[in-house]
């Protein structure tokens, strides 16, 4: 499985709010600590804030927070919201297909029977199991560890 740059800072994004709890982070923050461009991580959080999954402030003491409760989001909900075209394969039916066996083929089907699988697995996670289970993220991250926001 491959995610976009996109998906995956989504998830970093989260994963990072979600360690630093009730003190947030900024863009500039979390960009500096994944190496990434502060104008790509805008749109992300622009993007997790209108999914109401982020909640920025402005001003002084202003920054970013989770929105919501970790245990309330699944892995896979998320990667369905951050990869809406996620089967971007002919096999699986996206887009103009161009494949002349398309529908007679066996193919297809055991496709979407594992990217079914995968989503079943996916979809039995949540941020919070994710955070439970990342031991030393906050040192990597170069944060103390905060209480939860939630």
């Amino acid at each position: 499985m491959r995610l976009t740059t996109y998906s995956d800072l989504s998830f970093r994004t989260l994963i990072f709010l979600g360690v630093a709890g009730i003190r947030g982070a900024t863009i500039p923050e979390i960009a500096a600590a994944f190496g990434s461009s502060e104008h790509h991580l805008r749109k992300v959080v622009a993007e997790l804030v209108r999914l109401k999954l982020v909640r920025a402030t402005r001003g002084r003491s202003g920054g970013l927070h989770l929105a919501v409760a970790p245990s309330a989001v699944t892995i896979g909900g998320l990667l369905r919201q951050f990869e809406p075209e996620f089967a971007a394969s002919e096999c699986l039916g996206a887009g103009q297909n161009g494949c002349v066996i398309f529908g007679a083929c066996g193919l297809q089907r055991v496709f979407n029977e594992s990217l079914g699988a995968l989503f079943a697995v996916l979809d039995r996670y949540t941020l919070e199991d994710v955070l439970k289970s990342s031991k030393g993220v906050a040192a990597k991250l170069g944060l103390e560890a905060a209480p939860p926001l939630m």
